[in-house]
């Protein structure tokens, strides 16, 4: 099982489309996939259709069972966020909270991929991103504050490496709303791969394209496959997610072809109402 999480502190720069792209075009292609949404704006939830007033990323995380959490969607299942994770910072501030995430995942099994959808800051979701990723795919916008915000960034992923986990890796920087027709998109992307060789990673050689298919689609709460498979957005985010598979280690030639893979109806990975539960003690942080 992979865990990848879709990151940048600065907010438009593509994370959520990335992450829903992403595990649909996982989805479709065969793998089995797990999206989880760590935003509590909830954007990928939306996005995605999900029920709301159901148990999702903030029930998960405080423990309860993964079956009464997961929604199944037709791609891949979901963790949906909702606005009680605007309170996670208070609500998990326990000692060791930054790992909740890392602990609830080993109890799931069977997901070739786990694609985590992080906020714009850098908080205890976002560490808890952190703490359970393989790898990190730092989204960014061809633009100059992009760029300038990418050295704040990395020193707080190369943190949460140092302090929380390890084997924490960066896969790569994926440009995003890049426009081939502008000098400054080219002159930036050009900047960011100089960037990255500084900084010890790489640019993914996919970039994506400015398209109002991703804006339509999101509208309409599919994904951009689904809305328009022939447009530049779904051609690049198909050649982001098998340069994605390629450089996490997969075989180029067990790429899977097959047609979206249903979830099993005898699957026990239901989605019920969220149920009230009693606050407990825990030693807290000071």
């Amino acid at each position: 099982m992979k865990i990848i999480a879709m990151t940048n502190k600065k907010g438009g720069v593509g994370k959520t489309t990335t992450a829903l792209s992403t595990a649909a075009y996982l989805g479709q292609s065969g793998f089995s996939v797990l999206a989880i949404d760590m935003d509590a704006q909830g954007n990928f939830s939306q996005a995605s259709g999900a029920k709301r007033d159901e148990a999702g990323t903030f029930d998960f995380l405080r423990g309860d069972p993964p079956e009464n959490c997961i929604q199944k969607m037709a791609k891949y299942d979901l963790l949906a966020a909702d606005a009680r994770l605007s309170r996670a910072d208070k609500e998990f501030d326990q000692i060791g909270s930054e790992h909740l995430l890392e602990k609830a995942l080993k109890r799931l099994k069977g997901y070739d991929y786990v694609i985590l959808d992080t906020s714009p800051a850098m908080n205890v979701l976002t560490l808890n991103a952190f703490a359970a990723a393989d790898a990190a795919v730092v989204c960014c916008q061809t633009d100059s504050f992009s760029l300038s915000g990418l050295d704040d960034l990395m020193k707080n992923v190369d943190l949460a490496k140092e302090y929380y986990n390890k084997d924490l890796t960066v896969a790569g920087i994926l440009l995003t709303r890049y426009d081939s027709r502008t000098s400054i998109s080219k002159r930036t992307a050009e900047m960011f791969k100089e960037r990255a060789k500084e900084l010890g990673t790489r640019v993914f050689e996919t970039v994506i394209r400015e398209s109002v298919a991703i804006k339509e689609s999101q509208m309409r709460q599919c994904d951009v496959f689904d809305y328009s498979a022939s447009c530049h957005a779904a051609e690049d985010y198909a050649a982001f997610a098998k340069e994605l598979y390629i450089v996490l280690g997969g075989d180029k030639k067990k790429w899977q072809k097959s047609s979206p893979k249903p979830n099993a109806s005898d699957s026990p990975r239901i989605s019920i109402p969220r149920q009230p539960r009693k606050r407990t003690t825990t030693l807290r942080r000071r």
